[in-house]
C-alpha cells in the first residue's frame, strides 16, 4: 500500500472501484465520456486473467474535447494495486480541441494502475508506472490556418474588421523550437491592410514550453491599429510558460520532447518509469 496526498488522477465518478473486467470497461468508458463528446463506446479491454490486462484500446476518432469538463481528481490517503496492462493504446483522428482538429497517438508498455479515493470518497484511477511510453500529437498546417481564420475572424468582427486572407507557414528551428509566419489581409469599411505576425515557440532542456517571440507589423492606420490592439495580448502570452514536468505522472518521467514540421506539425513526447 502507498500513501499519496493530493495527487491528480482520473476520477471514475463512483464509490466502489471496479473489481471485474466488465465493471472496469464500463467505468473507464463512462469516465472518458465526461471529458470528450463522442457517440458510442470508447474503450475496448482484453484480458484473459483479470487483473492482468493484455490490452486497453481507447478510440477517440472524431471526439470533441470538452474544455469545461471536470478537473482531474485528487487522490488522498491510502492507495493500492488495481491492475496491470501489457499495452495501453490511445488513438484519435480529427480530435477537436478548442476548434482545432488534432490527430493523436499514445502507447504505454507494461503499465501499472493503482486504485485510490478522493476527498469525497469517490474512486479514482492512478497510473503508477509504465516501462515505456510515447505520445504523438499532429495537425496539418492547413487545418491550423483554417482554425486561425475561424477563431481570430470571430474576434476581429467584434471590431468591425474582416479577415480577407490568412496564410500560415510554420517551420522547425530545431528539435525543440518552432517558428510561425502569419500573413493576414484585413479590411474595415474601405480600408485594407497587410499584417505580418511572427511567433516563436521553444521547449527548454527542462521541458518548459514558452512563446519566446511575437512580432507584429502592419501597414497603414488599420494595420497599426490591429498590431497595437494585439500587443497587450502578446505581452501576456510571452510572460507565461508551462512546465511539462508539472504534469502529475507518478513515477513516470519525461525522457524527450521534440517537434517536426512538414505539411503537418508533429509533437512527440517520450516518457517512462525508471528501472
Amino acid at each position: 500500500m502507498a500513501d499519496i496526498k493530493l495527487l491528480r488522477m482520473i476520477p471514475l465518478f463512483r464509490k466502489l472501484f471496479p473489481s471485474h473486467k466488465a465493471d472496469l470497461i464500463e467505468a473507464l468508458d463512462e469516465a472518458l465520456h465526461r471529458f470528450v463528446e463522442k457517440p458510442g463506446p470508447i474503450v475496448d479491454l482484453r484480458s484473459r486473467v483479470f487483473p492482468y490486462v493484455d490490452l486497453i484500446a481507447i478510440n477517440l476518432d472524431g471526439a470533441i474535447v470538452d474544455l469545461s469538463a471536470p478537473r482531474l481528481a485528487q487522490a488522498e490517503g491510502e492507495t493500492g494495486r488495481a491492475f496491470e496492462a501489457a499495452v495501453v493504446k490511445v488513438n484519435g483522428r480529427r480530435v477537436a480541441v478548442g476548434g482545432v482538429p488534432l490527430n493523436l497517438r499514445m502507447e504505454l508498455q507494461d503499465a501499472i494502475f493503482d486504485w485510490g479515493y478522493d476527498a469525497n470518497a469517490d474512486a479514482v484511477l492512478i497510473l503508477r508506472r509504465a516501462s515505456d511510453g510515447q505520445l504523438v500529437l499532429s495537425t496539418a498546417q492547413l487545418q491550423l490556418e483554417e482554425a486561425i481564420v475561424r477563431i481570430a475572424g470571430a474576434k476581429a468582427r467584434l471590431y468591425g474588421i474582416e479577415l480577407e486572407k490568412v496564410r500560415l507557414a510554420m517551420r522547425a528551428r530545431g528539435r525543440r523550437s518552432l517558428a510561425a509566419d502569419i500573413y493576414v489581409q484585413a479590411k474595415k469599411f474601405f480600408a485594407r491592410a497587410k499584417i505580418d505576425i511572427y511567433a516563436q515557440l521553444d521547449i527548454t532542456n527542462d521541458f518548459a514550453v514558452k512563446i519566446s517571440q511575437i512580432k507584429c507589423k502592419g501597414d497603414g492606420k488599420l494595420g497599426s491599429f490591429v498590431c497595437s490592439t494585439l500587443q497587450p495580448l502578446f505581452e501576456r502570452i510571452m510572460e507565461k510558460s508551462f512546465s511539462l514536468k508539472s504534469i502529475p505522472l507518478g513515477e513516470i518521467q519525461l525522457r524527450d520532447v521534440h517537434v517536426a514540421v512538414a505539411d503537418t506539425v508533429d509533437l512527440t513526447v517520450d516518457f517512462g518509469s525508471s528501472v
